[in-house]
């Protein structure tokens, strides 16, 4: 199963039943696995990080429009 969020992201259950996040961007692809265990502690953790990246990239926006 593939579910594409983005041209360049890709998530993937593995054959073995892995989570896999793939990305290809100019330097080549990029692949993060794990466990189905974790699922809800990475996908916390990215909401998390999401949350911060916005608000840094806001902010650096704002700086930039001066």
């Amino acid at each position: 199963m593939v579910i594409k969020g983005q041209s360049d992201i890709e998530i993937q259950i593995s054959d073995i039943g892995y989570i896999c996040l793939k990305q290809n961007d100019g330097d080549g692809e990029h692949t993060v696995s794990f466990a189905p265990a974790y699922a809800a502690k990475v996908a916390t953790a990215i909401s998390q990080l999401q949350d911060f990246a916005q608000r840094k990239f806001e902010k650096s926006a704002f700086v930039e429009d001066d």
